[in-house]
């Protein structure tokens, strides 16, 4: 045997004995205090119950999280929903010429549902059509959700439920977010105006014209878009992450008051995915395990219908939510959000 694994082996017995001490000690004081008063011994032991107490539901909790994490993400890919048999045979997409929206248009009716697809482009919307068309009813509606017009949503209400449609999915997708990161002030008016009408009042005065349907079948799904923002405060886009709470608190109170009527609500709530709302970054543009394409989100997304009321809709995003919740406060979070989001333009080429 060599000089360094006798050395080594000494120095692993001299940690085990000092461990061995320590915890001998420890042992020795709490007799000691329990010995001194005996009402110290009901203190001390009561200390230990709680311990064991918190120690079981950390445990409890990290096997649920580990159990949901499986059920939602892999086995739902494995087990799929019937999606037109327990919602309905329409599903009415909004935001649906980019990104996630024309993804999830895509992935919806490879499932066998007909689509009612809503965006401002009719130029877009046409492609999407022709694309579609060959293996599902297709229906536009071309409608700018940031207008103000106070007939917009009664237009739209009426040209979803023209025919009476089986209308059985909503997803509430169309958002717009900060073009960079900055300071309430430093945006602009109409961009501040833009989130409230497009992120808040869009996803309520959709569901008004598309509930009262669901209701009277008695089933249906809203799936709502948030995001990982509304979990804690994200400085720097500020409206954005307030306007998600938003989205997150309705899907909560909308759920609870219409479980009665089989109508269920799905919140979405992911991390950064490469779509246009994030090119104010080259980073963010680059998908990867951490920021995955719009087809790669809605591919784990979809799954995840009929498996979780909230859900970041993808594993690693799900896995980030996981270890900020658990490991980092409130104030590090912010404070590293903060400095992440002041320095991304940094990832952008010039």
């Amino acid at each position: 045997m060599s000089i360094e694994s006798v050395a080594e082996v000494l120095y692993k017995k001299k940690q085990r004995g000092r461990l061995s001490r320590y915890w001998a000690t420890m042992g020795f004081i709490f007799q000691i205090i329990r010995d001194i008063d005996p009402k110290l011994r009901v203190v001390i032991d009561t200390f230990t119950l709680l311990g064991l107490i918190y120690s079981t539901r950390v445990v409890f909790s990290l096997l649920s999280t580990a159990f949901t994490g499986f059920r939602v993400h892999l086995w739902s890919r494995v087990w799929k929903i019937d999606l037109k048999q327990r919602y309905g045979e329409w599903a009415v997409i909004t935001g649906a010429t980019d990104g996630i929206g024309l993804e999830y248009a895509r992935a919806l009716a490879k499932r066998g549902l007909s689509l009612v697809l809503i965006g401002r482009n009719e130029v877009k919307l046409a492609r999407v059509k022709t694309e579609l068309s060959p293996i599902t009813s297709v229906v536009t509606i071309v409608a700018d959700l940031n207008s103000d017009d106070p007939t917009l949503y009664e237009r739209i209400a009426t040209d979803i439920d023209g025919t009476n449609r089986d209308i059985g999915i909503l997803f509430n997708n169309a958002g717009v977010m900060y073009d960079s990161p900055n300071r309430f002030m430093d945006q602009p008016e109409d961009k501040v105006w833009q989130h409230v009408r497009v992120n808040i009042a869009a996803v309520l005065m959709m569901t008004r014209a598309v509930l009262p349907g669901m209701i009277a079948r008695r089933r249906g799904l809203v799936i709502n878009m948030s995001s990982i923002a509304a979990y804690k405060p994200l400085p720097l886009m500020g409206v954005y992450s307030a306007s998600k709470v938003f989205v997150e608190w309705f899907s909560k109170t909308l759920e609870v008051e219409y479980k009665s009527y089989n109508i269920e609500v799905q919140t979405l709530m992911p991390s950064y995915i490469s779509t246009k709302l994030t090119s104010f970054s080259d980073l963010l543009q680059k998908p990867s395990l951490a920021f995955p394409s719009a087809e790669t989100f809605t591919a784990n997304a979809v799954a995840t219908i009929g498996r979780a009321s909230k859900t970041t809709g993808y594993w690693s995003h799900g896995l980030q939510h996981f270890l900020t919740d658990w490991f980092v406060p409130e104030w590090a979070y912010t404070l590293s959000s903060w400095h992440f989001l002041r320095n991304i333009d940094n990832s952008k080429t010039k």
